[in-house]
Order: structure tokens, then C-alpha cells, then sequence
């Protein structure tokens, strides 16, 4: 079992270096059903999803899945799409578990710094 396991979409592929003890599975362009896959059991799970398909009808439901796979403490990373964000925050409150948020890049997706929020995530840790 990882320490720390990071799974998710680019913004995940983003601080993930900023994180260096943990293990990435993460790929830019992928959908809250592709991360599924990703997540498994870890210390720490650090989740990135929902920004490349907020307005995917399946979303709650993926990332409901994801939060199953956890075996430790989950860390969500909101994204900045208030669809997408509000889907976050649901699952996350039915566990208790921690989100993270970041000030968006001129995209209105990215962080403006991988390495803030690294550190944001890194705090919560």
C-alpha cells in the first residue's frame, strides 16, 4: 500500500511533482469514469476529478466510486467549475474528508501555481 497515492486529471499530473512521496497515477484529458481505475489503496489519497466532464450525468456516481477505493484519508482537489466543485463537495462531506482549493489559472481550470497548491495539499496531509 502506497503512502500517498495522487489520482486524477491534469491538474493532479500538475502537483504531483511538487509532491515527490507520493505515487501518481494520473493522465491528463481523463474523465471522473477514467480515474476510477486510478485510485486504490493508499495512506493518503489525493483525488482530482470532475474538470473534464462536470456536466457528465455519472458524475456523483464516479466519484463515489473513486472515494470507495480509498483504504485511508481522502484529500479532494476541488475544481473551479461550480458543477464539478459542488459534486465534490457532496461526496466529501459524506465522509468527512478534506478538500482543497486553488486560485485558477487564466484558463479557469489550472491552478495559477501546481507548486501552492502542492503545498495547500501538503498542509492537510
Amino acid at each position: 500500500m502506497a503512502v500517498c497515492l495522487i489520482a486524477g486529471d491534469s491538474i493532479a499530473v500538475g502537483v504531483a511533482s511538487y509532491l515527490p512521496k507520493c505515487t501518481v497515477n494520473a493522465k491528463i484529458g481523463i474523465s471522473s469514469t477514467a480515474i476510477v481505475g486510478r485510485a486504490g489503496n493508499a495512506n493518503v489519497l489525493v483525488v482530482s476529478a470532475g474538470s473534464n466532464d462536470p456536466h457528465n450525468p455519472r458524475l456523483v456516481d464516479n466519484l463515489k466510486h473513486i472515494r470507495a477505493k480509498a483504504s485511508g484519508r481522502v484529500i479532494w482537489i476541488q475544481p473551479i467549475d461550480h458543477v464539478a466543485a459542488a459534486a465534490v463537495r457532496s461526496v466529501a462531506a459524506l465522509h468527512g474528508d478534506q478538500i482543497v482549493t486553488f486560485s485558477p489559472a487564466g484558463d479557469h481550470v489550472h491552478p495559477a501555481s501546481d507548486k501552492a497548491l502542492a503545498d495547500r495539499i501538503r498542509r492537510v496531509m
